[in-house]
C-alpha cells in the first residue's frame, strides 16, 4: 500500500486538491474581467455555429479564445441560463484545469529528477501560492495562460530529449494553444526554435533536425489557426494585427503603488518585480533566489556544458523563462497593470529553479534534510494562510508588511482590485436587511458583475443605484485608497484581512 501511495503521490495529491476545490470553488466572487471574458468567448461562438459575423468587427475581436470558447460550449451543453450556474461553473472548470496543469507540473519535475518527493515539493509549491491559488478559480485568462505553459513546458523537454516527431507535434499543437491564450506564448516558440537551431548546428543529422522545426512550426501554426476563429478569414493580416494591438496595449488607467495613483504607462521598472517578492511566500523566493543564484554559477563555470541536450540546458531555459518576460518588460516599457499577474507563467519556471536548487543539496545530507523541514513547515504555513484568508487569498501580501501599521497596505498597494469581495458585501446587505427593494450604489463595476452570482430570489431584491438614490454603498476602495471620512458615521460593516480594509459597506439612509 505504502509503494503503491509513493508511485502515485501526485494523482493523490491531485485528488485531494480537487475535493478541496469542490467544497470551496461556490464562495468566490465574480472578478472585474469576467463579464468581457465571457462575452470574448460567447462572440467567437456565435461566429462559429451561428455564422454572426459580429467577430470581425468587434473591439476586442483580437482576443484568444482557446479557453473562453470551452467554457462557452460547456455552458450551451449543458444548458445553463442562469448567470449563477454560469460563473460557477465556469469558476469549477478553471480551478480544475489549474489543479490538472499543476499535476503536468509534478510529471516534468519527476521526469527530471526521477525524484516524487521533489516533483510533489513542486507541485505544491504551485498550489499553495496564495495569490495563485485564488486566482485560480476566476481568473480565466491569467492562469490558463500559466497552465498551457505549464503543459508546454512538459512537451517541450520531452520533445528535445526524444527528438520524437510525435512529441513535436504535439509540442506544436500545445504551443499554438498557448499563444492562441496569449500572445506573449511566443516567447516558447522562439526558445524552441532556437534550441533547435542550436542542435542544428552541431548535428549529423540536418535534415532531421530541419525536419522537426518545420513540422513543429507547421503545428504550431495549424493549431493556433483551428483554435481561434479570428484568424480564419484572413490569418496573416489578423495575427499581425493582434501583435501589433499587443505591443501597445490599449489600457490608460492609474495604478496605485507605493502609495501613489500612477498611470499604467508611466510605472516604475521594478514594479513587477517588486509585485513578484511583496506578493510571493518568502521562503518559496529564498529557494527560488537560491535556485537561480546555483544555476548561474554552474554556468559561469562550464558554459560549454550548457549547450549540449541535457539537464542542464532545460534549466537554463527555465532561468530564461522567468528573467526574459520581466527584463522585456523592463527594456520595452510595456502596460502591465494589477500587479504581476500577467506575469503568473513565470512562478512555475520559478519553481523548477528552486527545485533545481533543492536536487544539489542531496549530497549534503544535513543541509538537504534542514532544508526540507523548512520546506515542509513554508508549504504548511502557506496552506494554513489559504485557510485562514479564504476566499480572499487573492491580496495575500508576505512576511514583508507582517509589521506595518493598519491600512498600510490599503492606502499603497491594489488590494481588492477586481472586486471580488462585493460578493460578499452584497450578501452582508441582504442578511441585515429585510427589505424586498434595496437600493445600493457601487464604486465600480464589479459591484454591479456580483449580482450576477447571487441566487435569483436575492439579485431580484438589490436595485444598483447612483449614489444619490441609494441606501447603502459599497466600495473596494480601488482609485480611492482614503478612508471615507465623509462618512464615518454612515459606516456598518468591513471586510479586514492583516488589518487592511478589502471592501466596506455604508448606510446612507
Amino acid at each position: 500500500m505504502l509503494n503503491l501511495l509513493q508511485k502515485h503521490f501526485g494523482l493523490l495529491i491531485l485528488g485531494i486538491a480537487i475535493l478541496i476545490g469542490l467544497l470551496s470553488y461556490d464562495q468566490y466572487g465574480i472578478a472585474w474581467d469576467e463579464h468581457s471574458q465571457r462575452e470574448i468567448g460567447m462572440v467567437s461562438y456565435e461566429y462559429v455555429f451561428e455564422n454572426d459575423t459580429t467577430l470581425l468587427n468587434w473591439k476586442d475581436k483580437d482576443y484568444g479564445v482557446a479557453f473562453e470558447l470551452p467554457l462557452i460550449f460547456i455552458e450551451k451543453t449543458l444548458g445553463l441560463d442562469n448567470s449563477r450556474h454560469i460563473y460557477l461553473m465556469r469558476h469549477w472548470v478553471a480551478h480544475l484545469f489549474f489543479l490538472i496543469t499543476g499535476y503536468f507540473l509534478f510529471l516534468l519535475i519527476d521526469y527530471l529528477y526521477r525524484n516524487k518527493l521533489l516533483a510533489s515539493i513542486g507541485f505544491l509549491l504551485l498550489l499553495l501560492h496564495p495569490r495563485v491559488y485564488a486566482h485560480s478559480f476566476f481568473n480565466s485568462k491569467d492562469i490558463p495562460f500559466m497552465g498551457m505553459f505549464i503543459i508546454s513546458l512538459y512537451y517541450m523537454i520531452r520533445a528535445l530529449d526524444s527528438k520524437s516527431i510525435l512529441r513535436f507535434i504535439g509540442l506544436g499543437i500545445c504551443s499554438g494553444i498557448l499563444v492562441n491564450l496569449r500572445l506573449m506564448g511566443i516567447l516558447l516558440v522562439l526558445a524552441v526554435l532556437v534550441v533547435l537551431s542550436v542542435d542544428l548546428l552541431k548535428s549529423s543529422r540536418k535534415k532531421t533536425e530541419l525536419k522537426l522545426m518545420g513540422l513543429y512550426l507547421a503545428f504550431s501554426f495549424l493549431s493556433l489557426y483551428i483554435t481561434w476563429p479570428y484568424l480564419w478569414s484572413n490569418p496573416f493580416q489578423n495575427l499581425s494585427t493582434a501583435f501589433e494591438n499587443m505591443a501597445s496595449f490599449r489600457w490608460n488607467e492609474l495604478v496605485l503603488f507605493e502609495g501613489e495613483l500612477i498611470n499604467a504607462t508611466n510605472l516604475p521598472w521594478y514594479y513587477i518585480p517588486k509585485w513578484f517578492i511583496i506578493s510571493t511566500p518568502l521562503f518559496y523566493l529564498l529557494f527560488g533566489a537560491f535556485g537561480s543564484i546555483l544555476l548561474l554559477l554552474h554556468f559561469i563555470q562550464k558554459p560549454k556544458s550548457f549547450i549540449d541536450n541535457t539537464q542542464k540546458r532545460h534549466n537554463l531555459l527555465f532561468l530564461a523563462f522567468f528573467l526574459v518576460p520581466i527584463i522585456a518588460i523592463i527594456i520595452l516599457d510595456s502596460v502591465v497593470y494589477d500587479g504581476w499577474r500577467q506575469l503568473f507563467f513565470i512562478y512555475p519556471p520559478f519553481i523548477l529553479l528552486a527545485i533545481y536548487g533543492l536536487s544539489h543539496l542531496q549530497t549534503k545530507t544535513k543541509v538537504y534534510k534542514a532544508s526540507l523541514n523548512i520546506v515542509a513547515i513554508t508549504i504548511a504555513l502557506s496552506g494554513i494562510n489559504i485557510i485562514r484568508t479564504f476566499p480572499f487569498q487573492h491580496v495575500y501580501f508576505n512576511e514583508l508588511f507582517a509589521f506595518k501599521k493598519e491600512e498600510y497596505l490599503r492606502k499603497h498597494y491594489e488590494m481588492d482590485y477586481w472586486g471580488v469581495s462585493y460578493r460578499q458585501a452584497l450578501e452582508y446587505i441582504l442578511s441585515e436587511d429585510p427589505q424586498p427593494n434595496i437600493q445600493v450604489a457601487v464604486a465600480n463595476e464589479p459591484g454591479k458583475l456580483n449580482l450576477d452570482i447571487l441566487p435569483i430570489p436575492d439579485r431580484n431584491r438589490i436595485e444598483i443605484v447612483d449614489f444619490e438614490s441609494a441606501s447603502y454603498y459599497i466600495t473596494n476602495y480601488r482609485w480611492h485608497p482614503q478612508d471615507h471620512s465623509e462618512m464615518k458615521d454612515q459606516h456598518l460593516h468591513s471586510i479586514h484581512l492583516d488589518g487592511n480594509t478589502i471592501v466596506s459597506i455604508f448606510k446612507l439612509k
